[in-house]
């Protein structure tokens, strides 16, 4: 199984990018990990939230296939604790999903497409 990260817009943290990558090696042990940073929305001034929303899904769902399995991020969603996503993975792993692609949205969450 793959499982992939898709993230809207980079950090500028220094440590933040430390982290990330000494878990990347980690995960990198066990299944095949990959990171992809999607650019910010550019002109964000003249763009509302919706349309912003928008454009940040469309660069998502440019890179999602029908046979991958999704996972939305986001601060209204679920909390897992650490076991209890340790265990959403694993039965992932188990029921055959070839690919299983978490996404952390833009900073007005995701669009409804």
């Amino acid at each position: 199984m793959n499982i992939e990260l898709i993230v809207v817009g980079k950090t500028d943290l220094k440590e933040v990018d430390a982290l990330v990558s000494m878990y990347s090696k980690r995960l990198n042990h066990y299944v095949k990990f990959a990171i992809t940073t999607l650019p910010d929305v550019r002109n964000t001034r003249k763009l509302s939230e919706s349309e912003q929303k928008r454009l940040e899904g469309e660069a998502i769902l440019r890179l999602i296939t029908d046979s991958d399995h999704l996972m939305l991020l986001d601060e209204h969603g679920a909390e897992l604790r650490s076991l209890e996503f340790a265990d959403l993975v694993q039965r992932r792993m188990s029921s055959g999903v070839k690919r299983l692609v978490f996404v952390i949205g833009g900073p007005y969450g995701f669009s409804e497409e």
